[in-house]
């Protein structure tokens, strides 16, 4: 099955499909580290993010002292304690287990947020190719903190400051990686959809019921519209994973459909 140039591969559930995907990651970075002295890969946070990296941290025979990883996105607030950020839990899950060469996170309590944009873009332009991308979508249709008519798919910014969406503000609330602080950020600071897709290895990870209603939506997107920013995927040359509770297998009138 192809969502464009996509291809979806479904899964029997969440944990079937962490273990699945950060199979196909882990392959490929074995493979990519016979020809390169160095690999460099783009993370994601979120709860459709856990079963993965769990998965990922336990894959054998990965030379993670020749990876370098980058957070694509994270909230910003000064108030806000490090253990409901992306960052905690990308380092706790995965990287503080397999001790990459580096790993980069957004400073989610940075003085000045536009300053931090900044400098983490020109840390991204400094390292030039990225080999893998590894990403979630939201219940908004956003990839990292791309959010529905914020983004530019030809943006000349590698990393933005941005507004939180109302749809994500409800989902990250519920979310149990950050449900506990009691309230989402109105922003973050996001690596932008070209930077994202200067990745050549793109992955997409989105399990759970939460994940259907957006993931039928988007499968009845024809064409890449900044209104769904994940429909840029159609373009893509990658390998998106689902689960029987997130795939829209039906639509409203009981019909298989066809754009998958």
């Amino acid at each position: 099955m192809n969502y464009g140039k996509t291809r979806v591969v479904v899964c029997a559930n969440e944990q079937d499909l962490g273990k699945r995907a950060a199979h196909a990651v882990a392959q490929k970075l074995r493979e990519l580290l016979t020809s390169l002295d160095e690999v460099r890969m783009i993370v994601a946070a979120g709860e459709s993010q856990s079963a993965f990296l769990n998965a990922l941290a336990l894959e054998p025979g990965i030379n993670w002292d020749r990876i370098v990883c980058f957070n694509m996105d994270d909230f910003w607030d000064t108030r806000i304690p490090e253990k409901f950020t992306c960052g905690y839990q990308t380092r706790t899950q995965l990287y503080d287990k397999v001790k990459p060469r580096e790993y980069h996170l957004i400073r989610f309590n940075a003085p000045d947020p536009s300053a931090e944009a900044s400098r983490f873009e020109e840390l991204l332009r400094s390292i030039g190719r990225i080999d893998i991308l590894c990403q979630g979508i939201g219940t908004s249709g956003h990839l990292a903190l791309n959010e529905p008519h914020q983004t530019d798919f030809n943006d000349a910014a590698w990393v933005r400051v941005v507004d939180t969406a109302e749809q994500s503000k409800r989902q990250l609330g519920e979310d149990p990686n950050f449900s506990g602080l009691g309230y989402i950020p109105s922003k973050g600071i996001t690596m932008t959809i070209p930077a994202l897709l200067n990745a050549k290895y793109v992955y997409t990870m989105v399990p759970l019921a939460l994940k259907r209603s957006i993931l039928t939506k988007l499968f009845n997107t024809r064409e890449p519209t900044t209104s769904l920013p994940a429909s840029i995927l159609r373009d893509v040359e990658g390998v998106l994973f689902l689960d029987r509770d997130s795939c829209p297998n039906h639509d409203p009138n009981g019909e298989v459909m066809a754009s998958i």
